[in-house]
Protein backbone atom coordinates (compact mmCIF):
# COMPACT_ATOMS: atom_id res chain seq x y z
CA UNK A 1 0.00 0.00 0.00
CA UNK A 2 1.19 3.49 -0.84
CA UNK A 3 -2.09 5.27 -0.04
CA UNK A 4 -3.39 5.17 3.53
CA UNK A 5 -5.10 7.30 6.17
CA UNK A 6 -3.02 8.86 8.92
CA UNK A 7 -4.09 10.32 12.25
CA UNK A 8 -2.66 11.94 15.36
CA UNK A 9 -3.61 13.23 18.79
CA UNK A 10 -4.14 16.99 19.25
CA UNK A 11 -1.33 19.00 20.83
CA UNK A 12 -2.48 20.73 24.04
CA UNK A 13 -0.86 24.16 24.06
CA UNK A 14 -2.34 26.88 26.26
CA UNK A 15 -3.04 29.17 23.28
CA UNK A 16 -5.24 26.54 21.61
CA UNK A 17 -9.00 26.64 21.18
CA UNK A 18 -11.56 24.38 22.86
CA UNK A 19 -13.99 24.87 19.97
CA UNK A 20 -12.39 25.50 16.57
CA UNK A 21 -11.06 22.03 15.73
CA UNK A 22 -14.16 20.20 17.08
CA UNK A 23 -16.62 22.61 15.44
CA UNK A 24 -15.03 22.85 12.01
CA UNK A 25 -13.21 19.54 11.64
CA UNK A 26 -15.40 17.12 13.56
CA UNK A 27 -13.02 16.12 16.36
CA UNK A 28 -14.65 15.05 19.62
CA UNK A 29 -14.92 17.95 22.02
CA UNK A 30 -13.34 17.22 25.43
CA UNK A 31 -13.33 20.63 27.11
CA UNK A 32 -9.55 21.05 26.76
CA UNK A 33 -7.71 23.32 24.29
CA UNK A 34 -6.76 21.71 20.97
CA UNK A 35 -3.94 23.76 19.48
CA UNK A 36 -2.49 21.63 16.66
CA UNK A 37 -2.82 18.24 14.97
CA UNK A 38 0.37 17.18 13.16
CA UNK A 39 0.50 15.07 10.01
CA UNK A 40 4.01 13.98 9.12
CA UNK A 41 7.07 12.22 10.45
CA UNK A 42 8.55 14.83 12.80
CA UNK A 43 9.86 12.91 15.85
CA UNK A 44 8.02 15.19 18.28
CA UNK A 45 4.66 13.83 17.12
CA UNK A 46 4.79 11.38 14.18
CA UNK A 47 1.46 10.46 12.61
CA UNK A 48 -0.02 7.01 13.09
CA UNK A 49 -1.20 4.90 10.16
CA UNK A 50 -4.80 3.69 10.08
CA UNK A 51 -4.59 0.32 8.35
CA UNK A 52 -4.28 -3.33 9.37
CA UNK A 53 -0.53 -2.96 10.00
CA UNK A 54 -0.71 0.26 12.02
CA UNK A 55 2.42 1.86 13.39
CA UNK A 56 3.90 5.30 12.81
CA UNK A 57 4.26 7.00 9.46
CA UNK A 58 7.92 7.63 10.29
CA UNK A 59 8.60 3.90 10.74
CA UNK A 60 6.74 2.98 7.56
CA UNK A 61 8.04 5.56 5.07
CA UNK A 62 11.08 7.19 6.69
CA UNK A 63 11.44 10.94 7.11
CA UNK A 64 9.42 13.48 5.15
CA UNK A 65 10.89 16.90 4.44
CA UNK A 66 7.58 18.64 5.22
CA UNK A 67 4.53 18.30 7.45
CA UNK A 68 0.93 19.50 7.57
CA UNK A 69 -0.98 20.75 10.61
CA UNK A 70 -4.42 21.82 11.65
CA UNK A 71 -3.76 24.90 13.82
CA UNK A 72 -6.35 26.54 16.08
CA UNK A 73 -5.41 29.70 17.99
CA UNK A 74 -7.70 31.12 20.65
CA UNK A 75 -5.03 33.57 21.86
CA UNK A 76 -1.80 34.91 20.32
CA UNK A 77 1.24 32.77 19.62
CA UNK A 78 4.71 34.21 20.17
CA UNK A 79 6.30 36.81 17.94
CA UNK A 80 8.83 34.74 16.05
CA UNK A 81 10.91 34.08 12.95
CA UNK A 82 12.65 31.04 11.50
CA UNK A 83 16.24 30.73 10.27
CA UNK A 84 17.55 29.99 6.80
CA UNK A 85 18.81 26.47 6.15
CA UNK A 86 22.43 27.62 6.17
CA UNK A 87 21.96 29.39 9.50
CA UNK A 88 20.17 26.39 11.03
CA UNK A 89 22.92 24.01 9.93
CA UNK A 90 25.65 26.26 11.35
CA UNK A 91 23.96 26.98 14.68
CA UNK A 92 22.84 23.39 15.25
CA UNK A 93 26.41 22.22 14.63
CA UNK A 94 27.53 24.70 17.31
CA UNK A 95 24.87 23.30 19.70
CA UNK A 96 23.16 26.67 20.00
CA UNK A 97 20.38 26.38 22.60
CA UNK A 98 17.73 27.89 20.32
CA UNK A 99 18.18 25.26 17.59
CA UNK A 100 16.69 21.77 17.90
CA UNK A 101 17.65 20.56 14.41
CA UNK A 102 19.61 21.58 11.32
CA UNK A 103 16.68 22.41 9.03
CA UNK A 104 14.95 25.61 8.04
CA UNK A 105 11.22 26.09 8.68
CA UNK A 106 9.46 28.06 5.94
CA UNK A 107 5.71 27.96 6.54
CA UNK A 108 2.38 28.59 4.84
CA UNK A 109 -0.89 29.16 6.65
CA UNK A 110 -4.23 28.82 4.82
CA UNK A 111 -7.28 30.15 6.66
CA UNK A 112 -10.26 27.87 7.31
CA UNK A 113 -12.02 30.53 9.38
CA UNK A 114 -11.31 34.23 9.57
CA UNK A 115 -7.70 34.23 10.69
CA UNK A 116 -5.90 37.17 12.30
CA UNK A 117 -2.13 37.50 12.40
CA UNK A 118 0.81 39.85 12.55
CA UNK A 119 3.07 39.27 9.55
CA UNK A 120 6.12 41.08 8.17
CA UNK A 121 7.23 44.66 8.63
CA UNK A 122 4.86 47.42 7.52
CA UNK A 123 5.47 49.64 4.51
CA UNK A 124 7.21 52.92 5.31
CA UNK A 125 4.29 55.10 4.21
CA UNK A 126 2.02 53.32 6.73
CA UNK A 127 4.46 52.93 9.59
CA UNK A 128 6.10 56.36 9.71
CA UNK A 129 2.95 58.38 10.56
CA UNK A 130 2.21 56.01 13.45
CA UNK A 131 5.74 56.29 14.87
CA UNK A 132 5.53 60.08 14.57
CA UNK A 133 2.21 60.16 16.41
CA UNK A 134 3.61 58.03 19.22
CA UNK A 135 6.70 60.24 19.51
CA UNK A 136 4.48 63.31 19.74
CA UNK A 137 2.29 61.63 22.36
CA UNK A 138 5.04 60.70 24.83
CA UNK A 139 8.74 61.39 25.27
CA UNK A 140 9.17 57.73 26.22
CA UNK A 141 8.66 56.71 22.56
CA UNK A 142 10.60 59.52 20.90
CA UNK A 143 13.69 57.31 20.72
CA UNK A 144 11.80 54.71 18.67
CA UNK A 145 11.01 57.31 16.03
CA UNK A 146 14.52 58.72 16.15
CA UNK A 147 16.26 55.36 15.71
CA UNK A 148 13.87 54.42 12.93
CA UNK A 149 14.69 57.67 11.11
CA UNK A 150 18.43 57.08 11.34
CA UNK A 151 18.63 53.27 10.96
CA UNK A 152 15.30 52.12 9.54
CA UNK A 153 13.39 49.03 10.73
CA UNK A 154 16.55 47.40 12.06
CA UNK A 155 17.21 50.43 14.26
CA UNK A 156 13.63 50.45 15.51
CA UNK A 157 13.81 46.75 16.45
CA UNK A 158 17.10 47.29 18.28
CA UNK A 159 15.62 50.24 20.19
CA UNK A 160 12.57 48.22 21.24
CA UNK A 161 14.58 45.41 22.82
CA UNK A 162 16.82 47.88 24.69
CA UNK A 163 13.97 50.17 25.75
CA UNK A 164 12.98 50.78 29.40
CA UNK A 165 9.86 49.11 30.78
CA UNK A 166 8.06 52.45 30.75
CA UNK A 167 8.02 52.33 26.94
CA UNK A 168 5.49 49.50 26.94
CA UNK A 169 3.16 51.13 29.45
CA UNK A 170 3.38 54.44 27.60
CA UNK A 171 2.51 52.69 24.34
CA UNK A 172 -0.60 51.25 25.98
CA UNK A 173 -1.52 54.63 27.45
CA UNK A 174 -1.24 56.35 24.05
CA UNK A 175 -2.36 53.54 21.74
CA UNK A 176 -5.52 55.36 20.61
CA UNK A 177 -3.38 57.53 18.28
CA UNK A 178 -2.82 54.38 16.20
CA UNK A 179 -6.50 53.87 15.45
CA UNK A 180 -9.14 51.48 16.77
CA UNK A 181 -7.78 48.16 15.44
CA UNK A 182 -4.22 48.72 16.62
CA UNK A 183 -5.35 50.13 19.93
CA UNK A 184 -7.58 47.13 20.66
CA UNK A 185 -4.81 44.69 19.75
CA UNK A 186 -2.30 46.44 22.01
CA UNK A 187 -4.76 46.33 24.91
CA UNK A 188 -5.41 42.61 24.31
CA UNK A 189 -1.68 41.84 24.20
CA UNK A 190 -1.02 43.88 27.34
CA UNK A 191 -3.75 41.99 29.23
CA UNK A 192 -2.03 38.70 28.31
CA UNK A 193 1.62 39.78 28.56
CA UNK A 194 1.95 43.01 30.57
CA UNK A 195 5.31 44.69 30.07
CA UNK A 196 6.34 42.42 27.17
CA UNK A 197 8.51 44.08 24.48
CA UNK A 198 6.61 42.06 21.88
CA UNK A 199 3.77 44.57 22.30
CA UNK A 200 6.07 47.30 20.98
CA UNK A 201 7.14 45.01 18.12
CA UNK A 202 3.52 44.63 17.04
CA UNK A 203 3.47 48.31 16.03
CA UNK A 204 6.09 47.60 13.34
CA UNK A 205 4.19 44.62 11.89
CA UNK A 206 1.34 44.25 9.41
CA UNK A 207 -1.99 43.41 11.02
CA UNK A 208 -3.55 40.89 8.63
CA UNK A 209 -7.00 39.32 8.46
CA UNK A 210 -7.25 36.31 6.16
CA UNK A 211 -10.64 35.25 4.88
CA UNK A 212 -11.31 31.49 4.50
CA UNK A 213 -9.19 30.15 1.62
CA UNK A 214 -6.64 32.97 1.76
CA UNK A 215 -3.02 32.23 2.66
CA UNK A 216 0.26 33.74 3.83
CA UNK A 217 3.76 32.45 3.12
CA UNK A 218 6.34 32.88 5.88
CA UNK A 219 9.87 32.36 4.51
CA UNK A 220 13.11 32.45 6.49
CA UNK A 221 13.47 35.72 8.38
CA UNK A 222 9.80 36.69 8.21
CA UNK A 223 8.56 38.05 11.54
CA UNK A 224 5.08 36.90 12.47
CA UNK A 225 2.62 35.98 15.21
CA UNK A 226 -0.71 34.20 14.77
CA UNK A 227 -3.46 35.87 16.79
CA UNK A 228 -6.72 33.98 16.30
CA UNK A 229 -8.36 31.47 13.99
CA UNK A 230 -8.25 28.02 12.41
CA UNK A 231 -6.02 27.13 9.49
CA UNK A 232 -4.09 24.48 7.62
CA UNK A 233 -0.37 25.02 8.10
CA UNK A 234 2.29 23.45 5.87
CA UNK A 235 5.99 23.71 6.72
CA UNK A 236 9.39 22.17 6.33
CA UNK A 237 9.89 19.47 8.94
CA UNK A 238 11.66 21.45 11.66
CA UNK A 239 11.03 22.94 15.08
CA UNK A 240 13.50 25.83 14.91
CA UNK A 241 11.80 28.94 16.29
CA UNK A 242 13.47 32.21 17.35
CA UNK A 243 11.04 33.98 19.66
CA UNK A 244 10.91 37.69 20.41
CA UNK A 245 8.05 38.07 22.87
CA UNK A 246 4.42 37.31 23.76
CA UNK A 247 5.34 33.94 25.24
CA UNK A 248 6.41 32.27 28.48
CA UNK A 249 8.83 30.16 26.40
CA UNK A 250 12.51 30.87 25.79
CA UNK A 251 13.09 34.22 24.06
CA UNK A 252 16.33 34.73 22.13
CA UNK A 253 16.38 38.35 21.03
CA UNK A 254 19.99 38.33 19.83
CA UNK A 255 19.52 35.37 17.51
CA UNK A 256 16.12 36.64 16.37
CA UNK A 257 17.70 39.93 15.30
CA UNK A 258 20.38 38.05 13.36
CA UNK A 259 17.88 36.04 11.31
CA UNK A 260 15.25 38.73 10.67
CA UNK A 261 14.50 40.01 7.18
CA UNK A 262 14.13 43.77 7.77
CA UNK A 263 12.63 44.59 4.39
CA UNK A 264 9.09 45.91 4.02
CA UNK A 265 6.25 43.50 3.27
CA UNK A 266 3.47 45.70 1.84
CA UNK A 267 1.05 42.81 1.13
CA UNK A 268 1.49 39.59 3.15
CA UNK A 269 -1.43 37.78 1.46
CA UNK A 270 -0.32 35.16 -1.06
CA UNK A 271 -1.88 35.32 -4.52
CA UNK A 272 -2.68 31.73 -5.65
CA UNK A 273 -2.83 30.52 -9.24
CA UNK A 274 -5.99 28.90 -10.62
CA UNK A 275 -4.87 25.82 -12.56
CA UNK A 276 -8.33 24.36 -13.25
CA UNK A 277 -11.92 24.84 -12.10
CA UNK A 278 -11.31 22.75 -8.97
CA UNK A 279 -7.56 23.19 -8.53
CA UNK A 280 -5.63 26.11 -7.05
CA UNK A 281 -1.85 26.28 -6.59
CA UNK A 282 -0.39 28.33 -3.71
CA UNK A 283 2.87 28.79 -5.57
CA UNK A 284 5.98 29.55 -3.51
CA UNK A 285 9.73 29.66 -4.32
CA UNK A 286 10.59 26.52 -2.37
CA UNK A 287 11.82 22.99 -3.06
CA UNK A 288 10.61 21.46 0.23
CA UNK A 289 6.90 21.46 -0.63
CA UNK A 290 4.15 22.89 -2.81
CA UNK A 291 0.53 23.33 -1.72
CA UNK A 292 -2.72 22.92 -3.66
CA UNK A 293 -6.41 23.38 -2.92
CA UNK A 294 -8.67 20.73 -4.43
CA UNK A 295 -12.44 21.24 -4.54
CA UNK A 296 -14.03 18.50 -6.67
CA UNK A 297 -17.75 18.31 -7.42
CA UNK A 298 -19.90 15.85 -9.32
CA UNK A 299 -19.34 17.86 -12.49
CA UNK A 300 -15.72 18.85 -11.87
CA UNK A 301 -13.29 16.02 -11.22
CA UNK A 302 -9.50 16.22 -11.16
CA UNK A 303 -8.14 13.47 -13.38
CA UNK A 304 -4.57 12.19 -13.79
CA UNK A 305 -2.64 14.87 -11.91
CA UNK A 306 1.10 14.35 -11.74
CA UNK A 307 2.34 13.15 -8.36
CA UNK A 308 5.54 15.01 -7.64
CA UNK A 309 7.31 13.09 -4.89
CA UNK A 310 5.30 12.25 -1.76
CA UNK A 311 2.08 13.83 -0.55
CA UNK A 312 -0.15 14.48 2.45
CA UNK A 313 -3.77 15.49 1.92
CA UNK A 314 -6.29 16.78 4.44
CA UNK A 315 -10.04 17.17 3.94
CA UNK A 316 -11.64 20.31 5.39
CA UNK A 317 -15.17 20.16 3.94
CA UNK A 318 -17.43 17.36 2.73
CA UNK A 319 -15.65 14.32 1.27
CA UNK A 320 -12.87 13.85 -1.25
CA UNK A 321 -11.80 10.58 -2.86
CA UNK A 322 -8.19 10.11 -3.93
CA UNK A 323 -7.20 7.40 -6.40
CA UNK A 324 -3.76 6.62 -7.79
CA UNK A 325 -2.42 5.08 -10.98
CA UNK A 326 -1.67 1.98 -8.86
CA UNK A 327 -5.46 1.39 -8.56
CA UNK A 328 -5.62 2.42 -4.91
CA UNK A 329 -8.66 4.42 -3.73
CA UNK A 330 -9.33 6.21 -0.43
CA UNK A 331 -12.10 8.55 0.73
CA UNK A 332 -11.42 11.29 3.28
CA UNK A 333 -14.13 12.95 5.34
CA UNK A 334 -13.88 16.35 7.01
CA UNK A 335 -10.94 16.42 9.45
CA UNK A 336 -9.23 13.32 8.02
CA UNK A 337 -5.80 13.03 6.39
CA UNK A 338 -3.87 10.62 4.21
CA UNK A 339 -0.40 9.95 2.84
CA UNK A 340 0.36 8.72 -0.65
CA UNK A 341 3.43 8.11 -2.80
CA UNK A 342 5.07 5.81 -5.35
CA UNK A 343 2.46 6.47 -8.04
CA UNK A 344 2.93 8.42 -11.26
CA UNK A 345 -0.52 10.00 -11.34
CA UNK A 346 -3.50 10.56 -9.03
CA UNK A 347 -7.07 11.79 -9.31
CA UNK A 348 -9.47 13.56 -6.92
CA UNK A 349 -13.26 13.16 -6.95
CA UNK A 350 -16.11 13.75 -4.51
CA UNK A 351 -17.90 16.81 -3.21
CA UNK A 352 -15.67 18.66 -0.77
CA UNK A 353 -12.53 20.67 -0.20
CA UNK A 354 -9.05 19.46 0.62
CA UNK A 355 -5.50 20.74 0.81
CA UNK A 356 -2.62 18.81 -0.65
CA UNK A 357 1.07 19.23 0.19
CA UNK A 358 3.62 17.57 -2.10
CA UNK A 359 7.36 17.42 -1.71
Amino acid sequence: MTLFKITNQPMRYAWGSKDLIPDYLGYTRDGEPMAEVWFGTHPTSPSQIQDSEGGSLRDRVGELGFMVKFLAAQSPLSIQAHPSKARAEAMFAQQHQSYSDSNHKPEMIIALTEFRALCGFRARHELEPDLQRLAQSTIHLAGLWGDYQSMGIEGAVSWIYKSPDAAVTQLVANATVLGRKRSRLIEELFDLYPGDKGILMSVLMNLVTLEPGEAMFLPAGNIHAYLFGLGVEVMASSDNVLRGGLTPKHVDVKELQRVLDYSELPDPVLKPKQLAQSLVHFQIPLDDFQVYRVAPTASSLLIDLELKGRAIAVCTEGEITISTSKDEVLTLSRGEACYFADARLFSVAGNGVGYLAMG
